[in-house]
């Protein structure tokens, strides 16, 4: 296979040629270092830049991904030496600098990989984009935080890493064709997450230009202040001894195995965590102390009033049939409730609602919207998560959009499209094959190739799905609005961005046809 060296400011990195499924011919470097291993005294902390390295590196295969339980297999894996990142494009040397995009994939920042089993270039690289795919760290080695300074883990390594990374490919990119100037930063469920969090950090300000955020934002979900107890449960977990001492607990677990705190991670999360539905023990939280590579300093809410991002157009979006994912939990849900004759809504209400007198009509006002019954069924306590977890913080999000970010554009989709054609690995995994809707996570199958893609007729309606997502995300990220008439079924149609003067929000409906209709 023929390959291809390109000088980065740390070194020389060989790529290799490979095919997509349509053979489509593209350039691909993966297993590119951003950051030194974090391994050693650099577990837990901020990340460092790279050594320079002599010669010529070899990336031509992905690297192991973050340590963690893996999805499908439940067995641990990975490594700590994770932070790599990939990139692809089908020309490194085009007549003009191309739109770069930067993809940072989600797991509830506890599980997911960079790597083409995941997240495959094939279809953007029918478009003339630079693809950049970033591993970061998860879980406790990612996120541990503890409040003293002199200690330096203040929390939020992991997004560290992304700011890191971001930052690498705003130096490089022009080498492989890309252009620093036109950058844009995407992700879906946590890594849409990261990508809000990347809008808001004055960390990132001027590196980026666009955001797009699927099925995700940055508003937490539970509140984060409990994790400074966790970092000493979780050293017990490992056979710690000593005290409450943040000192001692940091050097302890330095020493600890990092399978091994992954391993043992989940078990810090008590009865009333599960409870109030923390399902991750360690993500990101608002810092202790500030340091100089601080990411949140303050509330997310506050930051998205004041942010740069704010200046930069942003879409978002989500699946027609999100809580499908949680249709297990639903079922249980619906059968307890029905054999005790009784259910509370409060784990569902957010908890920044949390005096109590609203607390209460937050959850009133979920009963008189979702259920209809004397208790919840299956059907209802799914889209009650849905609700808790999706919809009511991006409804949050584009009102805070609306009112502090009046200049830059914000488009919203909603995917709608069904196929048993196109399966996402980690939906088969959630509910097996042979349920109907579009699940969290399904339109990941039509911007990038994994285990399951094959090539389709290009007259099949998936295909012209595909065609839809990648025209949309590509002309965002070349021009920062999303219409363009050679995208099947935009020629007689105008996407317009939302406006705070219209009560109703329009959205773009993405099924075998495309719609404008009043966000459901």
């Amino acid at each position: 296979a023929e390959t291809l060296i390109v000088e980065t400011e740390y070194g020389k990195v060989e790529g290799i040629k490979r095919l997509s499924i349509y053979n489509i011919p593209y350039y691909s470097f993966e297993g590119i270092p951003y950051a030194q291993p974090p391994v050693g005294e650099l577990r837990f902390r901020a990340p460092q830049r790279p050594t320079p390295w002599e010669g010529v590196r070899d990336c031509k295969s992905t690297k192991e991904m973050a340590v963690q339980t893996h999805i499908i297999t439940g067995i641990l894996e990975g490594s700590e030496d994770c932070l790599y990142l990939n990139v692809y494009t089908n020309n490194t040397l085009p007549d003009k600098p191309r739109p770069v995009m930067i993809w940072i994939h989600g797991g509830g920042l506890c599980t997911g990989e960079a790597t083409r089993e995941w997240y495959g270039p094939d279809y953007f690289m029918q478009k003339d984009i630079v693809l950049v795919t970033m591993q970061y760290r998860l879980g406790v080695l990612g996120f541990l935080s503890l409040g003293t300074p002199e200690l330096n883990v203040p929390g939020n390594s992991g997004l560290k890493d992304q700011v890191l990374a971001i930052k690498w490919v705003k130096n490089n990119c022009a080498r492989f064709g890309g252009n620093p100037d036109c950058i844009t930063v995407f992700g879906e469920s946590a890594g849409a997450t990261s990508a809000h969090c990347m809008m808001l950090t004055e960390q990132t300000q001027g590196l980026f230009h666009r955001a797009i955020l699927m099925s995700g934002t940055a508003l937490p979900l539970w509140e984060t202040e409990d994790q400074k107890y966790r970092a000493f449960d979780l050293a017990k977990l490992a056979g710690y001894k000593g005290v409450d001492n943040d000192k001692d607990v940091l050097a302890y677990l330095r020493k600890c195995k990092a399978k091994d705190l992954i391993a043992l991670e989940g078990r810090t999360l008590t009865a009333e965590d599960r409870a109030r539905n923390i399902s991750t023990p360690f993500v990101y939280c608002v810092e202790p102390y500030v340091t100089p590579e601080c990411v949140i300093q303050k509330p997310i809410r506050e930051m998205m009033r004041t942010a740069w991002g704010n200046a930069i157009p942003l879409l978002v979006g989500h699946a027609s049939d999100e809580g499908l994912i949680f249709l297990q939990g639903a079922k249980i849900l619906a059968s307890i409730a029905q054999r005790q004759k009784s259910y509370s809504l409060k784990p569902f209400v957010p908890y920044e609602v949390a005096d109590s007198e609203d607390n209460e009509k937050f959850e009133q006002k979920l009963r008189t919207s979702h259920v209809s019954g004397k208790t919840p069924t299956v059907e209802e306590f799914k889209n009650i998560i849905a609700y808790a977890y999706l919809h009511f913080p991006l409804y949050r999000l584009i009102r805070s959009r609306l009112t502090y970010a009046a200049g830059a554009p914000l488009y919203l989709y909603r995917f709608d499209f069904d196929s048993e054609e196109l399966p996402h690995p980690y939906r088969i995994l959630r509910n097996g094959r042979g349920v109907k809707g579009v699940a969290h996570g399904d339109e990941l199958s039509y911007i990038f190739t994994n285990l399951f893609s094959c090539t389709l007729s290009k007259e099949s309606r998936e295909y012209r799905t595909i065609e839809r997502m990648v025209g949309f995300w590509t002309q965002f990220a070349q021009s920062g609005n999303p219409n363009n008439e050679e995208i099947p079924g935009m020629a007689n149609l105008t996407w317009d961005p939302l406006k705070k003067s219209s009560p109703k929000l329009n959205c773009l409906n993405i099924s075998d046809d495309l719609k404008l209709i009043e966000w459901p």
